[in-house]
């Protein structure tokens, strides 16, 4: 099975089940649990796992995932497993928060990080929707059931004082540039580094304008959930969106949970560093990795990355070690 990569999505996630190769060594069979396929961050799922595959020993394929919600509760009851998921659903599951109200989430280990969620509001520029308070009333798509971007997009209506006055179809995102391009919806968010594939599908067809956050919304976001930061989609980004649009991103890690070996921890982190080309070449974004990048997790490092990181000199938060 060594180099199968399987459809799938945004978690990554190691079943360390043993197994044996040809020449009689043991293998240990990793799946990297990512986002939906046709993502940014279902692309840099598929550069990881043939990062991680130069590991002797170790087999790796992508498997798709229902969302960032699901990543996370697998954390609970999985051995071995790596998974990505934004930072803000960290910070709800080790505060025992509902969706995850449930025990298991300490387990969790933070590895290494992605590029962060960027916060995409995209809708037809004939929809006449100028500003996010324009959607009262219209149809919309917020994000893919159980992702972070659903939960971020129905956060950011009630900070606007739109809470139950946009029409929220329970969808998965998949179908989010159909309905806009068959005018079924005005519009769809998605949360993904730029420029993010469906979009970039989008715009092939389809003009389209995207909304900003404004500044007074965002100081109140903060106050609810202060893992969100304000950032900029520059102009041109896409086709015929040629002004800078404001938004906000949340930091995507690679996380684990405690069971996984250190020696094997040490052993992907490392992979994952030394090989990141084998990123960059499934997706453009995949150029902005940055080790300094894990700072911004919630969880402790795993031992294993931290002995890593002290071998190439990147500094851990005391809060994280």
């Amino acid at each position: 099975m060594k180099g199968r990569v399987a459809s799938g999505a945004v978690a990554l996630m190691v079943c360390g089940i043993l197994g044996w190769s040809a020449d009689g060594l043991a293998q240990t069979r990793l799946v990297v649990k990512s986002a939906r396929a046709g993502t940014s961050y279902y692309a840099l799922a598929i550069g990881t796992s043939k990062a991680l595959m130069t590991v002797p020993g170790v087999e790796a394929s992508v498997e798709e995932s229902l969302g960032s919600v699901a990543n996370v509760k697998e954390a609970r009851t999985r051995s071995n497993y790596l998974f990505t998921s934004t930072s803000d659903l960290i910070a709800q599951a080790m505060k025992k928060t509902k969706p995850f109200d449930e025990s298991g989430y300490e387990r969790i280990r933070a590895l290494w990080a992605f590029p962060g969620v960027v916060m995409h509001w995209v809708v037809r520029q004939d929809s006449g929707i100028a500003t996010i308070r324009d959607l009262e009333g219209k149809r919309f798509i917020p994000g893919g059931i159980g992702t972070s971007t659903e939960r971020l997009t129905k956060l950011v209506l009630k900070v606007y004082g739109l809470e139950g006055k946009v029409d929220l179809p329970a969808v998965d995102l998949k179908e989010g540039v159909d309905a806009v391009t068959n005018r079924r919806a005005v519009g769809f968010t998605t949360g993904s580094p730029f420029p993010t594939p469906m979009v970039m599908e989008l715009v092939a067809t389809t003009s389209v304008r995207l909304l900003e956050i404004g500044e007074a919304e965002y100081k109140k976001l903060a106050e609810v959930d202060p893992t969100y930061s304000p950032t900029i989609i520059p102009a041109d980004t896409y086709k015929g969106v040629s002004v800078d649009t404001r938004t906000v991103a949340s930091p995507v890690l690679m996380y684990t949970t405690e069971d996984l070996s250190e020696d094997l921890a040490y052993k992907l982190t490392k992979a994952f560093w030394e090989n990141r080309k084998l990123i960059a070449e499934a997706h453009a974004t995949g150029k902005g990795l940055d080790m300094a990048g894990i700072r911004y997790g919630i969880a402790k490092v795993h031992p294993g990355a931290q002995r890593y990181y002290k071998e190439v000199g990147v500094e851990i938060p005391a809060s994280m070690r």
